[in-house]
């Protein structure tokens, strides 16, 4: 208890200082995000230098791929004592860190920046920094997909209706529109071998429609929204069966409207930002759900130097340090206070469409499946596979569901992995 309470003292004081003029030493900071060398020497030489001209603080980091950096905080943990003052990792990390105990409860921290008042985190994000009942991170940045459309096809937008609010019925008119208007098929989906269409099915469409990745796989609604892929298929660009990054159809002017992640968006807001919108994902019966690829920042409960770590960790979340993140390796802010200040130009016409869509107060943000270990590569093809019987092949669709069911549950069963949100959080996920 006195650990606890000198523990909240500490963090009072120093996220109340307005300005850091701290003591010197070092903080060690390690990730799995930032491998490759042009970003290693990015976070080295900007992010992080800019903290210890700020500071007088050091910052040594430490990037590893995903083994090395787990074993290495696993094996600090267990010794009871290391190096390490903050780690930053993807959502799907944290569960095992929480179990092995070696992140700390970041709700002070959080609560703490909070009342700064200068940046608010989203929601959605918010709720599943929480694992196991403690806050497992601090949201840190994202990635996502989302809908860009050349700013010609939006005369077809069904009228009277708002695309920011787009809803899967918006997104079929929409393409029925342009067919009928110029003899094309203009929407697009990035279904080739190295697409991520997959994504779309497990993050976007089935828990718009079923309020679920896993749970409600072969449900009523569930056929529902089959029927609607077949019919979505028939206004959907016939090249999509090669289409693999988005932005190349886009800048062609094939397609008119695409779904893709972020980064394979980009290049054609980069080339020509004036000629794309970039929108939320639809909305369908049950919310407006989209994949967040979310990272999160924690001290280790061991950390040597927790006055540095927590600095650091108001320094990364900060709306100018999103911003610059951004800017230098393409993860988007978690806060819409960062979101609104990005300078004019593709970044600005991106970075609005993820806060639009992240901020939606239908939002419901779906997770990456965890727990699935050397099978996770099994996990979306059930998906992909479910899109070919039915949409292409045209095979009955309980038929298709009941077997594809088996098969996840076999996956699941096997893994005893948790349920991916927004389902709840059973071991194993069996389908209903």
């Amino acid at each position: 208890m006195r650990r606890a309470l000198r523990w909240g003292v500490l963090l009072v004081a120093v996220l109340a200082l307005p300005a850091w003029p701290g003591p010197a030493g070092e903080v060690v900071f390690t990730s799995n995000q930032f491998t490759p060398v042009e970003e290693q020497e990015w976070a080295r030489n900007t992010l992080l230098a800019r903290f210890t001209q700020e500071t007088g603080i050091g910052v040594r980091f430490v990037t590893e791929n995903e083994g090395p950096y787990v074993d290495r905080l696993l094996a600090e943990a267990r010794s009871g004592r290391g190096s390490i003052d903050v780690t930053g990792t993807l959502h799907g990390i944290f569960p095992v860190l929480v179990a092995e105990r070696v992140v700390r409860d970041m709700g002070e921290i959080q609560r703490q920046l909070d009342a700064r008042r200068d940046r608010t985190f989203y929601r959605d994000l918010l709720a599943v920094s929480r694992i196991e009942g403690m806050q497992a991170f601090v949201p840190w940045m994202q990635a996502t997909y989302l809908i860009a459309a050349r700013r010609e096809a939006l005369r077809y937008f069904p009228q009277g209706r708002n695309p920011m609010r787009m809803t899967y019925d918006d997104l079929m008119q929409w393409g029925q529109n342009i067919r009928e208007a110029t003899g094309e098929r203009r929407l697009g989906f990035p279904v080739g071998p190295r697409g991520l269409y997959g994504r779309f099915l497990h993050g976007y469409a089935y828990p718009s429609f079923t309020g679920s990745q896993v749970k409600r796989f072969k449900s009523r609604e569930a056929v529902n929204m089959w029927q609607y892929l077949r019919r979505l298929w028939g206004v959907t660009h016939p090249s999509s069966f090669r289409y693999e990054f988005m932005h190349e159809p886009l800048l062609l002017g094939e397609v008119w409207v695409a779904w893709d992640h972020t980064a394979r968006l980009l290049p054609a807001l980069r080339q020509r930002p004036e000629e794309f919108v970039v929108l939320p994902s639809p909305a369908g019966p049950r919310g407006r759900s989209f994949l967040s690829v979310v990272a999160g920042l924690s001290l280790t409960r061991w950390s040597p130097n927790p006055e540095a770590a927590v600095r650091l960790v108001e320094y990364l979340t900060r709306p100018s340090t999103q911003v610059l993140t951004l800017q230098g390796v393409g993860f988007f802010p978690v806060s819409p206070e960062a979101a609104r200040v990005v300078p004019t130009g593709g970044l600005k016409v991106m970075a609005d469409g993820v806060a639009a869509q992240a901020g939606a107060p239908d939002a419901r943000t779906a997770l990456l499946p965890i727990g699935l270990g050397a099978r996770t590569g099994e996990f979306v093809p059930v998906y992909v596979d479910t899109f070919r019987l039915i949409a292409i092949e045209g095979r009955p669709i309980e038929d298709v569901l009941a077997a594809q069911a088996r098969r996840l549950e076999e996956l699941y069963r096997a893994t005893n992995a948790p349920c991916p949100p927004p389902d709840p959080p059973e071991r194993p996920c069996r389908p209903d």
